[in-house]
Parts: structure tokens; C-alpha cells; sequence
């Protein structure tokens, strides 16, 4: 998402406009399902009661295009690597 945000920032034809950036809906419980998978060696908290999803649609087209444009991006990054990416520093730190 910060890719989009700078493009946003130098693109000249992006102005005065709300660019959303999301992609598919999930739950905490699909965060930690995939947590189980990926780190086998660490304990997780049991699932979470289940709630609602929002059920929210916008017109992606600029978001994407911007993604596209900028960092030949063809579309949003999936989920299990955004969760991977963000939890190799923290496992890292533990390894120390």
C-alpha cells in the first residue's frame, strides 16, 4: 500500500482523489490459520469468535492503474505474503 500512496504523490493525474486500496476480505482467523501453517514452531491463541464481514465495494480501476503505471504491478499482493513479510523481522529478532 505504501507503493501506492508515493505513486499517488508523483503521478500528475492524481489529484484531490481518495484512492482505496484493498483487496479480498479476510479474517483474523484466516491470519492465524495461515500463521499455524507458516510457523509451526509457535503457539497461537485459539480462533476468534466469529463476526460479520463487511461487504464493501468501490471502483479499483485508478488504485490498480497507479500500481501498474509505477511498479508494473498487476494487481494487489496476496495476502499469505504480506503476512509473511511482515513476520520474518519479528521472527528473526527471536532467533537472536
Amino acid at each position: 500500500m505504501a507503493l501506492l500512496h508515493v505513486a499517488a504523490v508523483l503521478d500528475p493525474e492524481v489529484k484531490n482523489t481518495r484512492l482505496q486500496a484493498w483487496a479480498d476480505p479476510f479474517t483474523w482467523n484466516d491470519i492465524l490459520a495461515m500463521l499455524r501453517r507458516l510457523y509451526t514452531d509457535h503457539k497461537y491463541v485459539d480462533n476468534l469468535p466469529e463476526s460479520p464481514q463487511l461487504s464493501i465495494t468501490t471502483d479499483l480501476t485508478q488504485s490498480l492503474g497507479l500500481l501498474k503505471k509505477w511498479a508494473g504491478q498487476n494487481g494487489w499482493r496476496n495476502l499469505e505474503q504480506t503476512v509473511v513479510d511482515n513476520m520474518e523481522p519479528i521472527i528473526a529478532l527471536e532467533r537472536k
